[in-house]
């Protein structure tokens, strides 16, 4: 009986200590050298590229889309019906107002008129030798009141016939460059046929809306400037004009007509052309480059380089500048942030930086 006592007791601390012996071990592998030495977060820094709080003027600007018109256009057609007799003009040239541009078969009205002048002629003859017969009362009042009558009604027929010969001849209203020749000689035009048209394009009239919300910030006489997807490399100015008297009630939008020069032509009317309206100037801004900017929800950030360490600072936008972006708020012109390598860094980050100044841009 006591061997056994002596047996169980032998067990049971040889059992305890493997267990403590157990403990020992897991406790050297969970602490290892390697990990108790190395510090939270490792100390290597991370690569980033950062540039320096620009300073300088930014412009402001409301874009829109906007209809090119000519300064006078007008559809030729004629007056009357009648055969063309003679074409004038090639297409696309430049015509002076007065230009005679079709003439049509006018020998009828040549006829007629001719006609007419011969009886003006007889008309005023009898009116003139009445008003010497009156003198010695050889001719009763009435008779020369009457032939009167006839010289006046004869005359206003001349002017009648002359008219309607003029409008034989179809000419041009005002400077400008033709469009496609729409007739032939020999073919009969009515009031409807079309025969060309007419645009004076050495000023584009431009057309397009604005908000009610900008009326305050516009005024005639701002200067405009426009772009058009032919010439992406060109940009023409323009001034404003007029402003329409009237607000849509729709869309909360009011017309506004710019005045574009345009005597080399490249402009045509019926060009969509994209509108930039400077509404305000700040001469000291500070501005950096969009690639900066991390967007959380509705907020902006950036990432400040501050002794060695990413900062990640809230920032209040101004206007887009083509790739930069103004910063009303949360930086100052001394600061520099991180532009390359923000989607590495986190608020307190180690940075290892390099500057990229303007002569290294691009």
């Amino acid at each position: 009986m006591l061997s056994r006592i002596i047996i169980a007791v032998l067990l049971f601390a040889a059992g305890v200590g493997a267990t403590w012996y157990y403990k020992d071990i897991v406790t050297v592998s969970k602490v290892s050298p390697a990990t108790a030495s190395a510090p939270q977060g490792g100390n290597r820094a991370v690569d980033v590229v950062t540039e320096k709080v620009t300073l300088g003027p930014v412009i402001e600007t409301y874009d829109a889309l906007g209809t090119a018109y000519a300064n006078e256009a007008v559809t030729i057609t004629a007056k009357v019906t009648g055969t063309v007799k003679a074409v004038n003009f090639e297409e696309g040239q430049m015509a002076k107002k007065g230009d005679v541009l079709i003439e049509l078969d006018d020998r009828e009205m040549r006829a007629a008129l001719a006609q007419n002048e011969a009886e003006l002629r007889n008309a005023k003859l009898l009116y003139e030798r009445a008003q010497q017969l009156i003198k010695s009362q050889n001719i009763p009042q009435a008779k020369v009141d009457e032939l009167l009558s006839s010289y006046q009604g004869i005359t206003s027929k001349v002017e009648a016939a002359r008219s309607r010969l003029a409008d034989l001849k179809i000419i041009a209203p005002f400077d400008g460059r033709l469009g496609l020749r729409r007739i032939s000689v020999g073919a009969l035009l009515s009031q409807s046929t079309v025969v060309t048209t007419l645009d004076d394009t050495s000023v584009i009239k431009l057309d397009f809306s604005v908000p009610e919300t900008m009326l305050s910030k516009l005024g005639v006489g701002r200067v405009i400037f426009t772009r058009n997807d032919v010439y992406p490399d060109m940009r023409f100015k323009g001034v404003v004009k007029t402003i329409d008297s009237r607000v849509d009630v729709v869309s909360r939008s009011v017309q506004v007509r710019a005045e574009i020069p345009n005597a080399d032509g490249q402009i045509k009317p019926g060009m969509l052309m994209t509108v930039e309206l400077p509404v305000a100037e700040r001469a000291n801004a500070m501005t950096i480059a969009e690639s900066a900017l991390v967007p959380e929800g509705s907020e902006q950030y950036v990432y400040r380089v501050v002794d060695g360490r990413a900062v990640k600072t809230s920032v209040k936008l101004g206007t887009r500048l083509g790739g930069n972006a103004e910063i009303l708020s949360g930086l100052s012109e001394t600061d520099a942030v991180i532009i390359g390598g923000v989607q590495k860094v986190r608020n307190g980050t180690r940075v290892k930086a390099s500057e990229q100044t303007a002569t290294t841009k691009g």
